[in-house]
């Protein structure tokens, strides 16, 4: 099976998730998320670290209206999104990196940019699937702050030191793999191994190894820049240990997932999302900052990497479906 595509799920309740998530994330490019009220339940909660706890969908709605300076752009873009289900409920982990700026008529953009990460709740209701729960937490922001200037930025500092607020999300209680391990569905073989990215890189972004052991088999081998060739999942999971531990941020938001997938193992490119400072002509622009070339291997039920090659370097692709 080959596939130069995100990878859309194949079952009806997670591909119904998906298409809310993004519903939202559309909703909020166009600041107007009246449209799309009926994806909350009436006392769902928002806890943004930007902006605070919202308490019910009236408050949702008005809490995360842009209310800052007209601007000529803004774009959202969701990547790495992986739902669980189990009965009647969901739990969901995406990406999401978002561009406000103002067109400076000469091509170039004065611009504010930023991406972070959230952990949903879905419940099934008799009218579908609902939002009842949404956490999300920014990593990092670059560019013109006066755009949001109503905003809690974060500093980029790390560390024990005094008045630091507890992040919105912890993985090892609001990840999908550890609110339902063993979930209702499973998805396409291409889901299953796009979805051993998608863990891999929440894993290492939020620091929680013990979700990161699962994403290599114990014989993989790797070369991954700073260290070079990695031999075997304890050193590979250690020397990523040492480099997460050294940053208070990090996010690997990817996309453009290729691969072919044959029996009990698949090889997968993927292409790696890095922020850059865009103009008019680069806004739209599927441009990415490094790429993966891996090989998997269904292990015990779990596609988990068993080679795993970074390759950083400016690439301009297509655009994924």
């Amino acid at each position: 099976m080959n596939a130069n595509h995100n990878i859309k799920p194949a079952e009806p309740n997670r591909a119904e998730i998906q298409k809310i998530f993004l519903d939202f994330s559309s909703a909020l490019e166009a600041n107007n998320l009246s449209s799309i009220k009926n994806h909350f339940t009436p006392d769902a909660v928002a806890k943004f670290s930007h902006l605070g706890e919202l308490r019910g969908v009236d408050a949702i709605i008005k809490g995360l209206a842009y209310s800052g300076p007209e601007l000529d752009v803004i774009r959202y873009k969701v990547t790495n999104s992986y739902v669980a289900v189990s009965g009647g409920q969901a739990s969901q982990s995406a990406y999401m990196t978002g561009i406000l700026a103002d067109d400076l008529q000469d091509g170039e953009l004065d611009s504010f940019s930023f991406g972070g990460h959230f952990a949903n709740t879905y419940i099934r209701t008799n009218e579908g699937w609902k939002i009842s729960y949404l956490r999300f937490e920014m990593d990092w922001q670059r560019g013109n702050s006066n755009y949001v200037t109503d905003w809690k930025l974060p500093d980029g500092t790390g560390g024990w030191r005094g008045k630091v607020v507890a992040p919105m999300i912890l993985s090892e209680l609001d990840a999908p793999w550890q609110v339902f391990p063993k979930p209702d569905e499973r998805g396409t073989d291409e889901e299953q191994v796009a979805e051993a990215y998608i863990r891999y890189a929440w894993a290492l972004d939020q620091a929680d190894f013990s979700l990161l052991t699962t994403a290599f088999t114990e014989d993989a081998k790797a070369d991954m820049s700073p260290f070079g060739p990695m031999d075997g999942r304890r050193e590979i999971v250690s020397l990523l240990k040492m480099l997460r531990n050294g940053q208070p941020y990090m996010q690997h938001a990817a996309t453009n997932f290729r691969m072919n997938v044959t029996g009990d193992t698949a090889t997968m490119d993927i292409y790696r999302v890095v922020p850059f400072i865009p103009t008019r002509e680069t806004l739209d622009v599927p441009i990415f900052g490094a790429r993966y070339e891996s090989r998997l291997r269904r292990d015990a039920g779990m596609w988990k990497f068993k080679w795993l090659h970074y390759i950083p370097g400016w690439i301009h692709g297509e655009e994924s479906i």
